[in-house]
């Protein structure tokens, strides 16, 4: 009859807590995906300005010069409120909002890093589009074909309307209007007509409701399916979906992939790319960690072509951008499914520094493609990161090496929002280090130079350059090397060469399996010429041919 009374005295003991003054180590690192409780901003007529956001019970600091990422675009904290201060989020407390946030704890203060938000973080919702109004650009996904109102109600969240007719109530959680975020599955853009005889969304692009779709090459005949125009989605499309509860049972759609396979002629333009999943790793940290792998999955209407995957970098003082060279991959050409897929794999190649946006460009270059969008390349924001991993378990972890990220630590150039819909600044601020930093302290960047006077002085004297000796007739090519390497599930080619002509550009193919069409090479300088690519099949022979008329072959070399 004791029994009780004991148990009793047990649990007593157990839940005593011991309390100290600070945690066991500083500094250390935080990942967590959860409900948003709670959102502030700390100073609402500061365009950069921090505040606090509190998800499942954790408030953290959110720093000045921090930018949020939503499904498409990236904005500054104070653009998540409005002018009484409440989340501009649809249904904010009466439906579940969710974010991602990384940091790092200092002190006893949790203190973001990178922030995502969404309604739902991956949602995706599958079925077939059973009904289109094209006077209201709504449609119904799951529904009764039969009619009616069942299913669930959704329309194009697209404030510019390049999809379908304009929907502005919540710019916020928009489509991507840059990149085709509504597409078939080979990124080819999508459109929901916006009346019946929508000349920017013709019926005609397909035929007999076709899902199986290959283009000819431009310039296209009258009334024959045209890769310059948009295919319109339909009734019977089945459909990936992801978008925002905005109330009255409506979803605004900010991202929508039909099960459409849509292919262009080889070698034309436009030609359109689409991602599936970019992987960063932030490549760096301390010697019991691991670093993981930058990967990616991309998509080409044209199965003929690489793809150049790209980071992004940017002049902390100026927003200029710089396109720094990751992985080139050749798609997967007919024969082998899917058909037009590049999978990029770095092993355990550094790409560092980590940018916030990279981009996937086309080897055949890019086009002016339907709406305003440019076809050939697809531009997108880091969704998530790697970061390094602890392999000895037990050691104190160390902190995210967010000092790595030089977007974060040095900042991004003048700010200018992502809301499509918002006045641009007058004066735009430049964003800054985050601050508070969330890590152990480093050094502020040196301050930007004031703009460099854009007036050119005339010259009073004159300089005369002697003549430009041009070559004629052919060059002689050269290949210097030519190796390919197995590895991480591809194969990696690499081909030097070098030409007598020093004006002359180098292409690059190769003959044997999933042979690829000529393809840019880069200049070493001094007539020398280099590429680097990932084939999904081993070739046999590289070719290297020049634009003033040398060619050269050699077998590939295995190592």
């Amino acid at each position: 009859m004791r029994f009780p009374l004991v148990c009793f005295t047990l649990v007593s003991t157990l839940v005593t807590f011991v309390s100290g003054q600070s945690p066991p180590y500083n500094f250390s690192p935080f990942l967590n995906t959860g409900d948003i409780n709670a959102l502030t901003v700390n100073n609402s007529t500061d365009p950069l300005s921090g505040g606090t956001i509190t998800v499942d019970g954790l408030t953290y600091v959110v720093p000045k010069n921090l930018l949020v990422t939503l499904p498409s675009i990236a904005v500054a904290w104070p653009e998540l409120f409005d002018s009484s201060q409440n989340p501009k989020m649809p249904q904010f407390g009466s439906v579940s909002w969710q974010a991602t946030v990384y940091g790092n704890r200092v002190g006893n203060d949790l203190i973001a890093g990178l922030i995502y938000i969404a309604q739902t973080q991956n949602q995706l919702i599958q079925g077939f589009v059973s009904a289109i109004d094209t006077s209201t650009g709504h449609f119904r996904v799951s529904g009764n074909f039969a009619g009616g109102s069942t299913g669930i109600d959704c329309v194009l969240n697209d404030p510019v309307g390049r999809y379908a007719k304009n929907y502005t109530d919540h710019p916020l959680w928009t489509v991507d209007a840059d990149n085709p975020s509504v597409r078939t599955m080979t990124g080819v853009p999508m459109c929901i007509p916006r009346s019946a005889n929508d000349p920017n969304c013709l019926a005609s692009q397909r035929p007999n409701g076709e899902t199986h779709i290959t283009f000819g090459a431009p310039p296209m005949a009258a009334g024959q399916p045209d890769p310059t125009k948009m295919i319109p989605l339909m009734v019977g499309d089945y459909v990936t979906i992801s978008g925002t509860e905005v109330g009255n049972g409506l979803l605004a759609v900010y991202s929508l992939q039909a099960n459409i396979g849509a292919y262009t002629a080889p070698g034309t333009k436009p030609a359109y790319a689409t991602v599936e999943e970019a992987l960063f790793a932030v490549v760096g940290g301390a010697a019991n960690m691991e670093d993981a792998e930058t990967r990616a999955v991309a998509f080409s209407s044209d199965t003929s072509t690489s793809i150049q995957w790209f980071a992004i970098d940017v002049d902390r003082c100026t927003g200029e951008e710089k396109e720094r060279k990751l992985i080139l991959q050749q798609v997967q050409g007919p024969g082998d499914a899917p058909e037009g897929r590049a999978v990029f794999r770095g092993g355990k190649q550094d790409f560092s520094p980590a940018t916030r946006e990279v981009g996937f460009r086309l080897s055949t270059g890019t086009s002016d493609g339907p709406g305003g969008i440019i076809a050939g390349q697809f531009i997108q924001p880091i969704m998530e990161y790697t970061m390094p991993e602890l392999v000895i378990f037990g050691d104190n972890l160390p902190q995210h090496p967010f000092q790595l990220m030089p977007y974060l630590v040095g900042g991004a150039g003048p700010y200018q929002s992502g809301d499509y819909l918002a006045t641009p600044l007058a004066t735009p601020p430049l964003i800054g280090q985050l601050n508070p930093w969330p890590g152990s302290p480093i050094a502020a960047p040196a301050a930007c130079p004031p703009p460099a006077n854009t007036t050119v002085p005339t010259s009073t004297t004159t300089t005369t350059s002697p003549p430009t000796q041009t070559p004629t007739g052919p060059d002689t090519v050269t290949i210097l090397t030519a190796t390919v390497a197995n590895g991480q599930g591809t194969n990696r080619v690499v081909c030097t060469a070098i030409t007598t002509d020093p004006t002359a550009k180098l292409n690059f193919s190769s003959i044997g399996n999933n042979p690829i069409n000529p393809t840019p090479m880069t200049s070493l300088g001094n007539g020398q010429w280099t590429i680097s690519i990932s084939l999904s099949r081993r070739p046999t022979t590289a070719v290297v041919t020049s634009d003033k008329g040398g060619t050269a072959q050699q077998a590939f070399t295995r190592i």
